[in-house]
């Protein structure tokens, strides 16, 4: 059995990663999870072979970018980032975004580098500077809609909207947040397959959407050893998961049934850390995260939860991303992160900003 088929098959039995005892099971266990995120229909699940697209290499990494049929006419990027001089195995992280281009920090079709501006938005670039292989994929909407159709959708929020609107029709039972976990594993498949890779050894990391993608990924797949989360939501009360292209009008019947994020964190999470900002903060998380500490105590499994609250917006701050790589480098048995890159990327963007 594929994989993604196994991992999805666990959910649906409501298999645990974690012994003892479980927080709502039967009532609010995995089982609700799966019912909340929904599941496509058999052929539609089984995606087809990533075919590799194009190799190439950058003065930061060697990339491998590969295409993956999604559906009947669409087809979802995945970048796998190799360090330039990789010896032997090394551990693996996913990083899911938009798109791969903002997550190494280049432009897939001019192989240029991108503006500093967002640079400490490139996770997948902080990441292969430290040492680690990452496999970097695109998200839904965008690997859903064809270009025609992302051209046709009216502005601002429209792409999404056409997409939940397509999916919708398309997969009535599977909401977008269940594409985008099922997406994000598929990127973990092709991760640890990798004979670079010590697929004893992954962690998944994001930020905003792509931290949704990771905290949800993360908790429903037991091969990931640690979760790193930016600016995402936890309370469900600090993002937009009643949209259309997230849960739709399923959240309110999950809330009403007791359904809520610290679950999944508290019972199935593996350890993970928060980054703070704007959409989550110490007033939202805190009680959340001390609940979820405290169940993770009962049941044998206290310590893994952390959290960095810059209070400065939306996007990490440089101190935020060192801490949370210090913490990802212990939990994965890597050496101690050098900063020099960072530094660098930090002068870089504190000089586009004057």
């Amino acid at each position: 059995m594929p994989r993604l088929a196994l991992i999805f098959c666990l959910i649906v039995a409501g298999v645990s990663a974690a012994d003892g005892p479980k927080l709502g099971d039967g009532k609010g266990g995995r089982e609700k999870w799966r019912l909340a995120l929904g599941s496509p229909r058999s052929t539609f699940g089984q995606a087809g072979p990533a075919e590799l697209v194009e190799s190439f290499d950058t003065p930061d990494f060697r990339a491998q970018l590969f295409r993956q049929r999604t559906g009947p006419e669409t087809w979802q990027r995945i970048l796998l980032l190799k360090p330039l001089r990789l010896e032997g195995r090394t551990a693996g992280v996913v990083v899911p975004f938009y798109d791969p281009d903002r997550m190494c920090g280049y432009d897939l079709q001019t192989k240029q580098r991108l503006g500093p501006e967002r640079n400490t938005a490139f996770f997948g670039l902080h990441l292969v500077r430290q040492g680690y292989v990452v496999s970097a994929v695109e998200a839904y909407p965008f690997n859903l809609l064809t270009t025609a159709e992302q051209k046709a959708s009216k502005g601002g929020m429209g792409v999404w909207r056409d997409a939940a609107a397509k999916l919708a029709r398309q997969e009535p039972g599977w909401t977008g947040m269940g594409k985008l976990t099922h997406d994000t594993l598929l990127a973990a498949d092709l991760l640890a397959a990798d004979a670079q890779v010590d697929s004893a050894r992954l962690a998944v990391m994001g930020h905003s959407l792509g931290g949704k993608m990771a905290f949800y990924a993360g908790c429903l797949d037991p091969r990931f050893r640690a979760i790193v989360a930016s600016d995402f939501g936890l309370a469900w009360d600090s993002s937009n998961w009643g949209d259309a292209w997230y849960f739709g009008d399923k959240l309110k019947a999950m809330r009403a049934d007791g359904l809520s994020q610290e679950q999944l964190l508290a019972v199935y999470a593996p350890p993970f850390f928060l980054i703070a900002g704007q959409y989550d903060s110490e007033a939202t998380c805190g009680p959340l995260l001390a609940a979820a500490r405290k169940t993770r105590e009962l049941t044998g499994r206290a310590g893994g939860i952390e959290m960095f609250d810059h209070h400065s917006g939306h996007q990490p701050t440089w101190p935020s991303l060192k801490a949370a790589y210090v913490w990802l480098a212990r939990r994965m048995d890597m050496p101690a992160p050098d900063f020099a890159h960072l530094d660098v990327l930090a002068r870089e963007q504190a000089k586009s900003a004057k």
